[in-house]
């Protein structure tokens, strides 16, 4: 078991958010050294490796080494410094580098998988406000030769730059690692709110996770193969009706069904809390690739708002989490499914 910390100045899950800018670089080739990378409306810069120069950001494909590990999106990944080209990632030294969104936003979660880094050691995502650090969430840096995978979040205050830092007694703080999937959300004018977190700390609602299987901040309850729950991210904005419904940290390759509700609920639902009721849609069916899937994605005719019966602009709110199958019945018995966190969304 691992123990995060988490530090938290402002209120927590009451940012709203009508913006996201995704980091995947999936769709830059190969290599691409760079001191500064642009991916998703983010840009990554100042990284810090301890060998002296201006060190390089490149891009890594990884998909013979993550596949299978939660939050991948296939095949590319950001590293620091040399590569190793074709499929197998190599997982090289930082210390330090930065994320600056386009605007300043309120939650950001960031995949990160490392190797062989000093056990001793930590790592810190830290949000800012100017050169004043609002959030934070620090992992211990894990040891030894199998590809150790961490979720950083934070959330629930205003930032415009963030900071990824290794800390520690050896060598500097380094660890040896690669990024992929960096969602910052916020910015937006109050169309969405994430709520209903099975993290224990969310008080949008009453029901706590059933096996007090708590998730990370901000996600669901935690399921068999995600200690920090499954996430459900959301990306767009209302009035330009194209929000987009980003479900992450689920099982690797299972079905989950995108839910829309016109009204709250605050219940048990398999091995999560399920709060959105009312009249349900069953949006879409996914099936989930390294755990993750969206609605709509690029394979859907309809928006959002289409496939719910719901009009931009009308201010009707509606609810929204995604359900999914997690077939281990000796985890949190005798359910086999599971949920996210939710959203709710002022059409």
């Amino acid at each position: 078991m691992h123990m995060h910390a988490y530090t938290f100045l402002g209120v927590l899950f009451v940012a709203s958010t009508t913006q996201a800018q995704i980091a995947d670089f999936d769709t830059l080739p190969e290599g691409s050294p760079a001191t500064v990378i642009v991916d998703g409306g983010l840009t990554f810069s100042n990284m810090v490796n301890g060998l002296g120069g201006t060190p390089n950001f490149t891009i890594e494909q990884a998909d013979a080494t993550l596949t299978g590990l939660a939050g991948f999106t296939s095949p590319m990944t950001l590293t620091f410094g040399g590569y190793s080209p074709g499929p197998d990632a190599a997982f090289t030294r930082c210390i330090s580098f930065e994320i600056t969104p386009a605007g300043t936003m309120d939650a950001c979660t960031l995949e990160l998988y490392t190797l062989a880094s000093y056990g001793g050691n930590s790592i810190t995502l830290e949000a800012l406000a100017g050169t004043t650090v609002v959030a934070s969430h620090t992992v211990p840096a894990q040891g030894g030769w199998t590809v150790a995978h961490t979720t950083l979040t934070v959330s629930g205050a205003q930032f415009d730059r963030l900071v990824v830092r290794g800390s520690g007694p050896t060598d500097m703080g380094a660890f040896f690692g690669v990024v992929d999937h960096v969602v910052v959300t916020g910015g937006g004018g109050g169309g969405a709110q994430r709520f209903c977190a099975g993290d224990g700390l969310d008080t949008s609602h009453t029901t706590r996770c059933p096996c007090t299987n708590f998730g990370a901040l901000g996600h669901g309850c935690a399921n068999s193969v995600q200690a920090g729950g499954a996430n459900l991210d959301l990306g767009g904005d209302p009035a330009n009706d194209n929000v987009v419904l980003d479900g992450s940290d689920m099982p690797a390759t299972v079905s989950c069904i995108y839910l829309q509700g016109d009204a709250l609920a605050d219940a048990v639902f398999g091995d999560g809390v399920r709060c959105t009721g009312g009249t349900l849609i069953r949006l879409r069916t996914k099936q989930n690739v390294n755990g993750s899937s969206r609605f709509p994605d690029a394979t859907d005719t309809v928006t959002l708002s289409q496939r719910g019966s719901v009009t931009p602009g009308s201010g009707v709110r509606r609810y929204y989490q995604t359900y999914y199958r997690n077939s281990a019945p000796m985890w949190c018995p005798p359910d086999t499914f599971n949920v996210t966190n939710g959203w709710s969304v002022d059409w």
